[in-house]
Protein backbone atom coordinates (compact mmCIF):
# COMPACT_ATOMS: atom_id res chain seq x y z
CA UNK A 1 0.00 0.00 0.00
CA UNK A 2 1.18 3.81 -0.60
CA UNK A 3 0.41 6.46 1.33
CA UNK A 4 -1.50 9.52 0.00
CA UNK A 5 0.24 12.76 0.24
CA UNK A 6 -2.54 14.01 2.76
CA UNK A 7 -1.59 10.80 5.10
CA UNK A 8 2.43 11.50 5.21
CA UNK A 9 1.35 15.32 5.91
CA UNK A 10 -0.70 14.26 8.35
CA UNK A 11 1.62 11.46 10.15
CA UNK A 12 4.83 14.27 9.61
CA UNK A 13 2.69 16.68 11.48
CA UNK A 14 2.24 14.20 14.75
CA UNK A 15 5.44 13.21 15.16
CA UNK A 16 6.90 16.92 15.18
CA UNK A 17 3.97 17.68 17.34
CA UNK A 18 4.75 14.81 19.55
CA UNK A 19 8.76 15.74 19.78
CA UNK A 20 7.35 19.75 20.48
CA UNK A 21 5.32 18.52 23.60
CA UNK A 22 7.78 15.77 24.93
CA UNK A 23 10.67 18.71 24.64
CA UNK A 24 8.57 21.77 26.47
CA UNK A 25 7.62 19.03 29.02
CA UNK A 26 11.34 17.83 29.83
CA UNK A 27 12.45 21.23 29.81
CA UNK A 28 9.76 22.28 32.07
CA UNK A 29 10.68 19.76 34.32
CA UNK A 30 14.35 20.59 34.37
CA UNK A 31 13.58 24.57 34.74
CA UNK A 32 10.14 25.00 36.45
CA UNK A 33 10.08 28.25 34.08
CA UNK A 34 7.64 28.54 31.46
CA UNK A 35 9.31 31.46 29.39
CA UNK A 36 12.19 29.00 28.97
CA UNK A 37 10.37 26.41 27.96
CA UNK A 38 9.05 28.18 24.97
CA UNK A 39 12.78 29.41 23.80
CA UNK A 40 14.48 26.17 24.22
CA UNK A 41 11.23 24.67 21.78
CA UNK A 42 11.34 27.62 19.29
CA UNK A 43 15.19 27.32 19.04
CA UNK A 44 15.66 24.11 18.93
CA UNK A 45 12.97 23.72 15.73
CA UNK A 46 14.72 26.89 14.06
CA UNK A 47 17.92 24.66 14.13
CA UNK A 48 16.09 21.60 13.41
CA UNK A 49 14.43 23.32 10.34
CA UNK A 50 18.09 25.20 9.04
CA UNK A 51 20.12 21.76 9.28
CA UNK A 52 17.31 19.86 7.61
CA UNK A 53 17.60 22.12 4.33
CA UNK A 54 20.99 22.08 4.81
CA UNK A 55 21.93 18.02 5.40
CA UNK A 56 19.12 17.82 2.20
CA UNK A 57 21.34 20.19 0.08
CA UNK A 58 24.47 18.09 0.55
CA UNK A 59 22.73 15.03 -0.28
CA UNK A 60 21.51 16.29 -3.74
CA UNK A 61 25.07 16.66 -4.74
CA UNK A 62 25.68 13.23 -3.75
CA UNK A 63 25.55 10.34 -6.12
CA UNK A 64 26.48 7.34 -4.00
CA UNK A 65 23.68 4.93 -2.83
CA UNK A 66 21.46 6.53 -5.99
CA UNK A 67 19.89 4.08 -9.11
CA UNK A 68 18.46 5.41 -12.07
CA UNK A 69 15.59 3.42 -13.73
CA UNK A 70 16.65 0.88 -16.41
CA UNK A 71 15.13 -1.24 -19.10
CA UNK A 72 16.39 -4.62 -19.90
CA UNK A 73 15.43 -6.49 -22.74
CA UNK A 74 16.53 -10.15 -22.68
CA UNK A 75 16.15 -12.63 -25.74
CA UNK A 76 16.80 -15.82 -26.45
CA UNK A 77 14.76 -18.83 -27.46
CA UNK A 78 12.42 -20.88 -25.23
CA UNK A 79 13.96 -23.00 -22.66
CA UNK A 80 17.30 -20.77 -22.49
CA UNK A 81 16.85 -19.48 -19.04
CA UNK A 82 15.68 -16.33 -19.41
CA UNK A 83 12.64 -16.06 -17.29
CA UNK A 84 14.70 -17.91 -14.33
CA UNK A 85 17.83 -15.63 -14.51
CA UNK A 86 15.75 -12.46 -14.65
CA UNK A 87 13.39 -13.92 -11.91
CA UNK A 88 16.67 -14.96 -9.50
CA UNK A 89 18.49 -11.37 -10.04
CA UNK A 90 15.30 -9.75 -9.58
CA UNK A 91 15.27 -10.99 -6.34
CA UNK A 92 18.39 -10.43 -5.31
CA UNK A 93 17.67 -6.73 -5.76
CA UNK A 94 14.67 -6.21 -4.47
CA UNK A 95 16.43 -7.85 -1.38
CA UNK A 96 18.93 -4.80 -1.42
CA UNK A 97 16.14 -1.88 -1.83
CA UNK A 98 16.13 -1.87 -5.87
CA UNK A 99 12.85 -1.51 -7.43
CA UNK A 100 12.40 -4.01 -10.00
CA UNK A 101 9.65 -5.43 -12.12
CA UNK A 102 10.09 -8.31 -14.07
CA UNK A 103 7.76 -8.80 -17.22
CA UNK A 104 7.32 -11.91 -18.11
CA UNK A 105 6.39 -12.82 -21.82
CA UNK A 106 4.19 -15.79 -21.14
CA UNK A 107 2.27 -14.01 -18.31
CA UNK A 108 1.71 -10.83 -20.52
CA UNK A 109 0.44 -13.19 -23.20
CA UNK A 110 -2.62 -14.36 -20.92
CA UNK A 111 -3.33 -10.72 -19.79
CA UNK A 112 -2.21 -7.69 -21.79
CA UNK A 113 -1.73 -9.64 -25.23
CA UNK A 114 -4.22 -12.18 -25.17
CA UNK A 115 -5.50 -10.85 -28.14
CA UNK A 116 -2.08 -11.98 -29.83
CA UNK A 117 -1.39 -15.21 -31.85
CA UNK A 118 2.39 -15.66 -33.17
CA UNK A 119 2.80 -14.76 -36.61
CA UNK A 120 5.81 -12.21 -36.93
CA UNK A 121 3.55 -8.96 -36.86
CA UNK A 122 2.13 -10.44 -34.20
CA UNK A 123 5.03 -10.96 -32.28
CA UNK A 124 6.24 -7.37 -33.24
CA UNK A 125 3.60 -6.03 -31.58
CA UNK A 126 3.75 -8.18 -28.36
CA UNK A 127 7.07 -7.42 -27.94
CA UNK A 128 6.18 -3.48 -28.72
CA UNK A 129 3.61 -3.59 -26.05
CA UNK A 130 6.19 -4.72 -23.57
CA UNK A 131 8.55 -2.45 -24.63
CA UNK A 132 6.08 0.61 -23.25
CA UNK A 133 5.41 -0.68 -20.56
CA UNK A 134 9.31 -1.20 -19.64
CA UNK A 135 9.95 2.06 -20.84
CA UNK A 136 7.39 3.92 -18.93
CA UNK A 137 9.11 2.11 -15.48
CA UNK A 138 12.39 2.71 -16.38
CA UNK A 139 10.80 6.17 -16.70
CA UNK A 140 10.03 6.18 -12.90
CA UNK A 141 13.50 5.03 -11.58
CA UNK A 142 12.27 0.99 -11.66
CA UNK A 143 14.66 -1.93 -12.85
CA UNK A 144 12.38 -3.16 -15.98
CA UNK A 145 13.16 -6.48 -17.54
CA UNK A 146 11.16 -7.94 -20.28
CA UNK A 147 11.76 -11.64 -20.59
CA UNK A 148 10.59 -12.82 -23.88
CA UNK A 149 12.36 -15.11 -27.10
CA UNK A 150 12.00 -11.51 -28.53
CA UNK A 151 13.08 -12.89 -31.91
CA UNK A 152 13.73 -10.50 -34.30
CA UNK A 153 15.84 -8.07 -34.63
CA UNK A 154 14.13 -5.20 -36.35
CA UNK A 155 11.74 -4.77 -33.40
CA UNK A 156 14.72 -5.10 -30.55
CA UNK A 157 16.06 -2.33 -32.41
CA UNK A 158 12.38 -0.26 -32.16
CA UNK A 159 13.16 -1.13 -28.28
CA UNK A 160 16.62 -0.08 -28.13
CA UNK A 161 15.66 3.32 -29.24
CA UNK A 162 13.27 3.86 -27.30
CA UNK A 163 15.54 5.65 -24.38
CA UNK A 164 19.02 6.48 -23.99
CA UNK A 165 18.83 3.60 -21.02
CA UNK A 166 17.80 0.42 -22.88
CA UNK A 167 20.12 -2.53 -22.85
CA UNK A 168 19.78 -5.74 -24.76
CA UNK A 169 20.79 -8.79 -22.94
CA UNK A 170 21.32 -12.26 -25.33
CA UNK A 171 20.42 -15.24 -23.28
CA UNK A 172 21.98 -17.83 -25.66
CA UNK A 173 21.50 -21.90 -25.57
CA UNK A 174 22.44 -24.07 -28.18
CA UNK A 175 19.47 -26.31 -29.97
CA UNK A 176 20.91 -29.49 -28.72
CA UNK A 177 21.13 -29.19 -25.18
CA UNK A 178 17.64 -26.52 -25.53
CA UNK A 179 16.27 -30.36 -26.72
CA UNK A 180 17.63 -32.20 -24.06
CA UNK A 181 16.10 -29.49 -21.41
CA UNK A 182 12.38 -29.97 -22.95
CA UNK A 183 10.37 -30.47 -20.20
CA UNK A 184 7.10 -29.47 -21.52
CA UNK A 185 7.96 -31.57 -24.63
CA UNK A 186 7.71 -28.16 -26.55
CA UNK A 187 10.79 -28.82 -28.86
CA UNK A 188 9.43 -32.51 -29.45
CA UNK A 189 6.34 -31.44 -30.64
CA UNK A 190 7.46 -28.84 -33.02
CA UNK A 191 9.98 -31.60 -34.60
CA UNK A 192 6.98 -33.90 -35.41
CA UNK A 193 5.92 -34.10 -38.96
CA UNK A 194 3.21 -32.12 -40.47
CA UNK A 195 -0.08 -33.65 -40.32
CA UNK A 196 0.45 -34.67 -37.09
CA UNK A 197 -1.74 -33.90 -34.15
CA UNK A 198 0.41 -32.62 -31.59
CA UNK A 199 2.67 -30.98 -33.75
CA UNK A 200 3.24 -27.62 -32.99
CA UNK A 201 3.27 -24.71 -35.47
CA UNK A 202 5.11 -21.25 -35.76
CA UNK A 203 7.76 -22.58 -33.06
CA UNK A 204 10.62 -20.23 -32.65
CA UNK A 205 13.60 -21.51 -33.67
CA UNK A 206 12.16 -24.43 -35.42
CA UNK A 207 9.27 -23.68 -37.58
CA UNK A 208 9.47 -19.68 -37.23
CA UNK A 209 13.31 -17.69 -37.28
CA UNK A 210 14.86 -16.60 -34.55
CA UNK A 211 17.54 -13.52 -35.46
CA UNK A 212 20.34 -13.50 -33.57
CA UNK A 213 21.47 -10.00 -32.26
CA UNK A 214 24.50 -8.71 -33.28
CA UNK A 215 26.54 -6.92 -30.79
CA UNK A 216 24.36 -7.35 -27.72
CA UNK A 217 25.25 -5.77 -24.29
CA UNK A 218 25.59 -8.78 -22.42
CA UNK A 219 26.36 -12.29 -23.68
CA UNK A 220 24.67 -15.48 -21.58
CA UNK A 221 25.52 -18.50 -22.50
CA UNK A 222 23.68 -20.86 -20.42
CA UNK A 223 24.71 -23.76 -22.23
CA UNK A 224 28.64 -23.11 -20.88
CA UNK A 225 27.95 -21.53 -17.71
CA UNK A 226 25.61 -22.97 -14.24
CA UNK A 227 22.32 -20.88 -13.89
CA UNK A 228 24.45 -19.18 -10.39
CA UNK A 229 27.39 -18.01 -12.78
CA UNK A 230 24.76 -16.73 -15.27
CA UNK A 231 23.04 -14.92 -12.62
CA UNK A 232 25.90 -13.18 -10.96
CA UNK A 233 26.97 -11.92 -14.31
CA UNK A 234 23.56 -10.29 -15.16
CA UNK A 235 23.17 -8.97 -11.60
CA UNK A 236 26.77 -7.61 -11.94
CA UNK A 237 25.71 -5.99 -15.16
CA UNK A 238 22.48 -4.53 -13.69
CA UNK A 239 24.63 -3.05 -10.87
CA UNK A 240 26.71 -1.21 -12.81
CA UNK A 241 24.36 -0.05 -15.67
CA UNK A 242 22.18 1.81 -12.99
CA UNK A 243 25.48 3.78 -12.09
Amino acid sequence: MIDTTKRSFVKAFSWRLLAVVLLAAVTFITTSDWETVGYVTLTYHLIQVFMYFFHERVWSNIGWGRSSGLFVQMTGMSGAGKTTLARLVAERLKGEGYQVELIDGDEYRAGLCSDLGFSKEDRNTNIRRLGFVSKVLARNNVISIISAINPYDSVRKELDNLSSNVKTVYVKCDLETLKERDTKGLYRKALLPDGHPEKIHNFTGISDPFEEPLGPDLLIETNREGIERSAKRLERFIRRSVG
